[in-house]
């Protein structure tokens, strides 16, 4: 079972931006090697990157269009 719950979740994230996936992954392995402050900093900024992506347009007008994105990892 747990192996069906990882090809599920493999799935759900090979979905998403790669680079939101990539930026989320950063933060998480930072979070134990930072201050609680240095580790907000840090979510904030690669927040505000993946807000300039085409990627986080595309999801965004996919949504209010209620479509699927389509992601080109840019």
């Amino acid at each position: 079972e747990l192996l069906k719950e990882a090809e599920e979740l493999a799935k759900t994230l090979t979905s998403k931006p790669q680079i939101a996936v990539r930026m989320a992954i950063k933060a998480i392995n930072m979070a134990h090697e930072t201050t609680l402050s240095d580790g907000l900093h840090l979510e904030a900024t690669l927040f505000g990157i993946c807000c300039g992506t085409e990627d986080f347009k595309e999801g965004t007008s996919a949504f209010l269009e209620k479509r699927k994105p389509v992601f080109k990892n840019k």
